[in-house]
Order: structure tokens, then C-alpha cells, then sequence
């Protein structure tokens, strides 16, 4: 009894000439994947600043990793997968031990990860964002979203606790 409704939906269907579409285009060739990627690594503020402003105004959310709601560091890596295509390990406090240590706010440079102690999340590192220039930069403020601030606002000035410089 099934055979024959099988034997009918194999003909409409073309029979095993069914192949999945393929993983990339034409226009997106390997070698163009990982050009994209080498673009990427060597991008500048201003590939930064365009990637942060389409993920200004999404929601908070403790845990959350989707355009839906993000946290700090949920905010913080996909950033930086988008601009760099770096993976950032998920949590603030794990970013903290990645890179190189930034001796002071002075040699800050855009894309570097800036972090703050005892906020709103809890003690220790607790929050993280990404530095954009001229003293300001893009976080998951819980009461905001995504934004941008700057760090000689009177609640992260006095939570800074450093800044890390990630190999592209």
C-alpha cells in the first residue's frame, strides 16, 4: 500500500536527483570566504563603528544572546565576530584573560575590550564593552540596551578596571 504513494512522491520529487543547495554560491566562493575574513581581521573604526550602530538599541537580557536581548558580553562578542570575525570566549570575566593587558586609558585604541569591576552583575569583572575612540564606548547597558557611553561617566569611571588588547 505505501509503495505505491513512495513510488509516486520519488517521480514528483525527480527521483534521487534531489540534492541539497550547495553550502556556497557562486559569489561566495572559499577564497572569497576567507577574504572576507582577512578583511575583517585587518578592519578599522570605521567597519567597527557601522557594525556597533546596527546593534545599538537592542535589549538588555541577562544570558541573552540574540538580537531579541544580549548581554554585556553576548553584545561584546558578536560585535567583534562581526567586525574582526574573532570568537570571544562567552563570559566577561573569561574575555578578561584573553589578549594583551592595556597599561592605561591614554593608549587605548578602537576595538579593545574595556572592562569594569562590581557592577550591576556582580563583584569581580562584570561587565565588558568595546572601545570606539574619543574616550567613549559599546556596551549592553541593562537599563539602555545597546549604547555607547563614555568612560569618564561617574558609574564606569569608578568600576574601570582595565583594558585588553585582542590579536586580529
Amino acid at each position: 500500500m505505501w509503495r505505491p504513494l513512495f513510488l509516486a512522491c520519488l517521480l514528483a520529487a525527480g527521483g534521487c536527483s534531489i540534492r541539497p543547495a550547495p553550502r556556497y554560491t557562486d559569489s561566495m566562493s572559499a577564497s572569497g570566504v576567507v577574504g572576507d575574513l582577512e578583511e575583517r581581521r585587518h578592519a578599522g573604526p570605521g567597519r567597527l563603528a557601522r557594525v556597533v550602530k546596527s546593534y545599538l538599541g537592542i535589549p538588555y537580557k541577562w544570558g541573552g544572546t540574540t538580537r531579541a536581548g544580549m548581554d554585556c558580553s553576548a553584545f561584546t562578542r558578536a560585535i567583534f565576530r562581526e567586525t574582526y570575525g574573532v570568537e570571544l570566549p562567552r563570559t566577561s570575566l573569561q574575555m578578561y584573560g584573553v589578549g594583551r593587558t592595556v597599561a592605561s586609558k591614554q593608549n587605548l585604541r578602537p576595538g579593545d575590550l574595556v572592562f569594569f569591576k562590581n557592577t550591576y552583575s556582580g563583584p569581580g569583572v562584570s561587565h565588558v564593552g568595546i572601545y570606539m575612540g574619543e574616550g567613549r564606548f559599546a556596551h549592553a547597558s541593562s537599563s539602555k540596551g545597546g549604547t555607547i557611553t563614555p568612560l569618564d561617566n561617574p558609574y564606569f569611571k569608578t568600576r574601570y578596571a582595565g583594558a585588553r588588547r585582542v590579536a586580529r
